[in-house]
């Protein structure tokens, strides 16, 4: 049964399409309202070079020994890709997921993933790096698959441990032309309602502070609600950003976005 209190909340999803709809989804059936105001949008790459070297590291799938899709984004967009230069993959490959989310992705289009970090882990990159599918790779060659730029610290590990690594880099992240007003329009909440902001990467984070830092009185408001975030580093993240109040996760799955979001609705009741 949905707790009275509830629905003194609502929190404020900054997720791109369509993950946004299915984390307000979860929201919703969790009695809490919510608003959608995605300040990161995924597209397609627009650059022919950029979109010729994707083609490439596809037609050459056979020359890896193991594939890591760090995102759902990412298999999407890859998927797409090989799909249609590979009617049927290449054998002798090992698949890795960052997250749980990520690996169901993959196991729909029957792809067998080694490992993905445990679910009661962070599920990021450091997760998946510990684990022992991914400890001894000298020699072999790696391929991951991503958006254009992000975090290096998968490929700087790998190649610590001795394996080649490449970037399949599938699509680009920009902030949606319309953030700024729809930002604008919702904020801040409505009477009787309290605000809870929610990023799910340090890239939303990002451009969620960009769009409130380009309004002084606003901002001062926004920095001052809790927000919710997966996991430490995003934390981290938050609070040099000069958020005050910050519920943190243990990492991005729903389960654990809901049971930090939760812990705090009964904390303060």
């Amino acid at each position: 049964m949905t707790e009275p209190s509830q629905s003194r909340y609502r929190v404020i999803i900054t997720r791109p399409e369509p993950q946004a709809s299915q984390w307000q989804q979860c929201l919703t059936e969790q009695g809490l309202a919510s608003a959608v105001v995605p300040v990161m949008e995924i597209v397609e790459l627009a650059d022919n070079a950029a979109r010729e070297r994707v083609k490439q590291l596809v037609l050459n799938l056979d020359h890896y020994q193991k594939a890591i899709f760090v995102s759902r984004n990412a298999v999407h967009y890859g998927l797409s890709w090989l799909d249609a230069y590979w009617p049927q993959l290449p054998l002798g490959i090992d698949y890795f997921a960052v997250g749980g989310a990520t690996a169901r992705e993959l196991e729909q289009a029957d792809i067998r993933v080694s490992a993905l970090g445990r679910d009661d882990s962070a599920m990021n990159s450091e997760a998946l790096l510990a684990d022992p599918a991914l400890q001894r790779v000298a020699g072999e060659k790696i391929v991951i698959f991503r958006g254009v730029g992000g975090r290096d610290l998968m490929a700087t590990t790998l190649r610590e441990r001795g394996a080649q690594v490449d970037y399949c880099e599938l699509y680009q992240r920009q902030l949606p032309a319309e953030a700024e007003s729809c930002l604008l329009s919702v904020l801040p909440s409505g009477a009787g309602q309290w605000d809870i902001l929610s990023v799910h990467s340090g890239e939303s984070l990002g451009n969620l502070t960009q769009l409130l830092r380009r309004h002084p009185a606003l901002g001062r408001e926004a920095f001052a609600c809790p927000l919710l975030v997966p996991g430490e580093r995003v934390a981290a993240l938050a609070r040099k950003a000069g958020f005050d109040q910050l519920l943190v996760a243990r990492n991005a799955g729903d389960n654990a976005m809901l049971a930090a979001l939760n812990s705090y609705i009964a904390h303060k009741g």
